[in-house]
């Protein structure tokens, strides 16, 4: 918050950032704001939205918000809290903000039919509540060559062009420092004296997030072995009774390859230190006095560091770079910007200035050498050799590893007193124990460009790569059968332990007690209400559903339909068995559409077949559960064609046997999607 006399002091020249990131590119336009604000002379303070307390909000002066929009025009995860529990409250006044002036960067991908969705209902509401927008904000889209920077660049310059009409001038004396000035790191890197310090493990953590140690007994290919794409159920076992809601989160914090760190080490000449106890000091705690000169040593950007390092934790270089410190990424355009400080070569650095200019040819040349082939940060440097990161700025050069998400792809209520038995290997072990069972439903992410090396993800590949503790178990393969690859992997005495978080999705069951539109008979006999619920989730998008099903069907509820996608039924038709034994007891309808099965013999892969072509097909069925017995709808999957393909089968069927007109059609759907009962979960 500003003093009362904002020209007294440089301190006054302030603002606050907030960003509320998926995948990381928010967070990195919120640090290059940061970055170019020092520059300035302009100080600011950069928070996570759910990091950040609400209440505090209202007392902010100016505040820029960064955010992206995930799935069908969803706020990150980050930012629900605030979004949902105070910004949508109907009792807040019209004037809450009308001391506060914002903008907002947003970021999005235009493939998605709600483009920036989040970030334009966020400008509409704070302006609902009296804030005032001092600069036009900005909706950038990652569907662009260039991604977000194409917008970016030149807003920043609106940005700072707006805050200097809003913020008190300069101080006599001061420039803006240059970008060819090095500022100072966030962080010291100090290594101890002692070695015999003990090391303190690193955990990565994330907000909203509940952790449990589990051990993984199956790593399982489901997918043909040979064919194209690897797909594996993975099984985590936890000693405890966990719980979670079927469209819940499973959050993983993947390790680097360990040849991929040697490699780094290697590269910098750190293999001596590799393993020698050190410490990191934010440099916040190492300013003694505001910035009142030109000198960038007076300057430091706002500390980051991940929330599990602390000035008291000592770690190693290796653990770093395996457990927090992203090499495996294709690197953005601020990673250059650092690298044109770092290189003793002037043609390396003629080249990173061309990365990081706004020229068209500069730009193309950046995503050709980067994007288009999905080169990493490792390889990178390996490419340019006369780059010498000083270890002081490795927080600053190398991005944070991302903790990665999954669906959960089972129901807790089906996995509960399913006791390990001797999962560490003892013969002692408890047989009886109380445990809960997760399974996952994860795409092995391998692929190739023009680059020779295989592109690989860097969590996928890390899964892939764990070993399965031993258990006596009967395992089934795509179809159910047992000629699909087996684990493989299992190892005598090995018990792999991971450390798996659980969020909340956004998914919602219908409401209990349901809406009383159909009825059923339970086993028992009894009669009960029950609200059908469809589900379309072709390939990987499978697992929310899996969990939906089997949700409702421990329930008694089995007004259940399925639509699942594949290429092939002999390849990559996921739990077939499950469906096959559940529409047997009359607990669920399924429909499989196999996209290659039906144009094996044709020329040029004509007339495929998929899950909106069979909703099509169904259109009469499709109508009386959405209308008559007001149907749930789920969808999920890529956000390629499919969400939009599936949601006009449905509107079409709305015009074909509901008689509605297509303008009318259409707002039935947006009526399901605001009622809650059409939700989609989807990703690029």
């Amino acid at each position: 918050m500003a003093d009362d006399d904002p020209s007294d002091s440089p301190l006054s020249r302030q603002f606050l950032i907030l960003y509320a990131t998926e995948t990381g590119n928010a967070l990195d336009a919120a640090e290059r704001i940061a970055r170019e604000a020092l520059r300035r002379h302009i100080r600011t303070s950069i928070h996570s939205v759910d990091s950040y307390t609400p209440q505090s909000l209202i007392d902010e002066p100016i505040v820029v918000f960064v955010l992206s929009t995930t799935g069908s025009g969803e706020e990150p995860r980050s930012m629900k809290t605030l979004w949902r529990s105070h910004l949508l409250r109907s009792d807040l006044p019209a004037d809450l903000f009308d001391e506060m002036m914002f903008t907002v960067f947003g970021l999005g991908d235009s493939a998605y039919e709600r483009f920036c969705w989040a970030s334009k209902k966020l400008v509409r509401r704070l302006k609902g509540l009296g804030a005032h927008e001092f600069c036009e904000s900005a909706h950038a889209d990652e569907q662009e060559r260039f991604g977000y920077e194409t917008v970016l660049m030149p807003w920043m310059d609106t940005l700072f062009a707006a805050l200097q009409t809003v913020l008190p001038p300069m101080p006599d004396g001061l420039d803006i420092i240059p970008s060819s000035t090095l500022m100072p790191p966030r962080a010291r890197v100090s290594f101890l004296k002692d070695t015999g310090v003990p090391t303190t493990p690193l955990i990565p953590t994330e907000l909203a997030t509940t952790y449990y140690d589990a051990v993984l007994t199956q790593n399982r290919r489901i997918t043909a072995t040979g064919w194209t794409q690897d797909v594996r159920d993975i099984v985590l076992e936890f000693d405890e009774r966990v719980q979670w809601s079927p469209g819940d989160i499973a959050v993983l914090h993947p390790h680097t390859h360990p040849d991929d760190v040697k490699t780094l080490l290697d590269r910098f000449g750190w293999t001596e230190i590799a393993d020698t106890p050190l410490t990191c000091t934010p440099t916040e705690t190492l300013l003694t006095s505001e910035p009142s000169s030109n000198s960038a040593e007076d300057h430091s950007t706002p500390s980051l560091l991940p929330s599990h390092i602390t000035p008291s934790t000592v770690t190693t270089l290796r653990e770093l770079f395996t457990t927090t410190l992203d090499i495996s990424c294709v690197p953005r355009k601020s990673f250059f910007e650092w690298l044109i400080h770092f290189t003793s070569d002037p043609l390396e650095k003629e080249k990173f200035e061309e990365f990081t200019s706004l020229s068209e040819e500069g730009q193309d040349d950046l995503y050709q050498y980067t994007h288009r082939v999905r080169r990493t940060i490792l390889e990178v440097l390996c490419d340019f050799r006369y780059v010498s990161i000083p270890l002081d700025y490795i927080f600053d050069v190398f991005p944070p590893i991302r903790a990665r998400q999954f669906s959960i792809a089972s129901s807790s209520r089906v996995a509960q007193d399913r006791g390990r038995g001797a999962l560490d290997g003892s013969p002692n072990a408890d047989a009886g124990a109380s445990a809960t069972r997760m399974e996952l439903c994860v795409a092995i992410v391998q692929y190739r460009t023009k680059l020779k090396a295989p592109r690989r993800g860097l969590c996928t590949t890390w899964l892939s790569a764990l070993k399965p503790t031993p258990r006596h178990a009967q395992t089934k393969g795509v179809n159910g059968g047992d000629d699909i690859e087996k684990d493989r992997g299992v190892e005598e005495g090995v018990t792999t332990q991971i450390r798996v978080g659980i969020r909340k999705g956004a998914l919602r069951l219908p409401p209990s007690p349901p809406l009383p539109t159909s009825t059923t008979t339970t086993d028992a006999g009894e009669q009960r209400d029950e609200t059908p619920v469809i589900c379309v989730g072709p390939g990987t998008g499978i697992a929310p559903m899996r969990a939906i099903i089997q949700e409702r069907v421990a329930c008694g509820q089995h007004q259940n339909t399925l639509y699942f996608g594949c290429r092939s039924s002999m390849q990559d038709y996921y739990y077939a068995t499950e469906w096959e034994s559940l529409a047997q007891k009359g607990q669920l309808v399924f429909s499989v559409a196999f996209s290659r099965d039906q144009v094996c013999f044709l020329p040029f892969y004509e007339n495929k077949v998929y899950v909106q072509d069979l909703i099509s097909g169904h259109s009469t069925r499709i109508w009386d559960l959405v209308d008559k017995h007001r149907a749930w709808v789920y969808i999920s999957g890529s956000s390629n064609k499919m969400p939009a393909a599936v949601k006009a089968a449905i509107q079409a069927a709305a015009v074909s046997v509901g008689g509605l007109s297509e303008p009318d059609a259409e707002k039935y759907i947006t009526r399901m999607e605001w009622e809650g009962r059409l939700y989609e979960e989807c990703w690029s």
